[in-house]
């Protein structure tokens, strides 16, 4: 083996079992992969504010990509940002304003999240006119339903084709981000600083923002929990997120290279 083998890891439903913990089967599987000098990469649709609380502290340094590729941190210092263009934002907000104001709707600014009127959810927000802040970088733009998801075809049809859409199975909020937005685009952009490639990456997902990652990457994997759009463009499959299928990833490949 003449370079460390890199794996990127989403976390939610793959890495974090369903009650957003790391068992010990996976932690000490992850302790071997580090210990063997390999390399992980976090790859989330997570907020940077959020990233830390679920990651033990073998993995507080890795450097990790955010907001489904909007963003990479590397040791504390953000690298990489892809913002939706503002213009894109403005005519959103128009769009929801004219024809469902009803619709909670959020923004995603420099790791703070602005809402346009209360809800209940988990997490800090601040409430606040959006109109005031479609200027500002974006990372993402959001869509909360709590009685579940409206028919949001019409929204997508009406987007810039600079923006794209995240809408998976798994949840009702439908996540907006810059059309080049992806884990795969930004994982790309951090290894070329690293002088490696897509291809040297073994990449575990489970939902519709790690499609792109799981089928660019040397090779990629879904766990068992995964959507079918996942599983269809992985190289092959291990447990779920439940069954520690992380350590069955990183056991085989450890094995491969011995």
């Amino acid at each position: 083996m003449t370079s460390p083998h890199i794996l990127a890891l989403d976390l939610d439903d793959t890495l974090l079992r369903t009650d957003k913990s790391i068992g010990p089967v996976t932690l000490a599987a992850l302790r071997h992969w580090l210990a063997a000098g390999h390399l992980i990469v976090i790859a989330t649709g997570r907020p940077p504010r959020s990233i830390d609380a679920v990651l033990p502290d073998e993995l507080r340094c890795a450097p990790r990509i955010a907001y489904n590729g909007a963003q990479i941190i590397e040791r504390g210092e953000v690298i990489y940002t892809n913002p939706i263009p503002r213009e894109d934002v403005r005519a959103v907000l128009e769009w929801t304003a004219k024809h469902h104001p009803e619709w909670y709707v959020g923004l995603e600014i420099e790791d703070r999240l602005f809402l346009n009127r209360d809800l209940q959810k988990p997490g800090h927000y601040e409430v606040a006119d959006l109109n005031t802040l479609w200027s500002e970088p974006a990372a993402k733009l959001l869509f909360f339903f709590p009685d579940g998801r409206d028919d949001v075809t019409p929204m997508l049809n009406a987007l810039p084709p600079t923006t794209r859409a995240f809408v998976t199975p798994k949840f009702s909020m439908v996540q907006l981000c810059a059309s080049t937005t992806d884990k795969a685009y930004a994982l790309e952009h951090f290894l070329a600083r690293k002088q490696r490639a897509l291809a040297d990456v073994i990449a575990v997902g489970d939902d519709v923002n790690d499609i792109e990652m799981v089928r660019c990457s040397g090779t990629g994997v879904a766990v068992a929990n995964a959507v079918p759009a996942v599983k269809a463009v992985a190289d092959w499959m291990t447990l779920s997120n439940d069954e520690d299928g992380v350590a069955l990833v990183i056991k085989r490949l450890l094995d491969q290279s011995m």
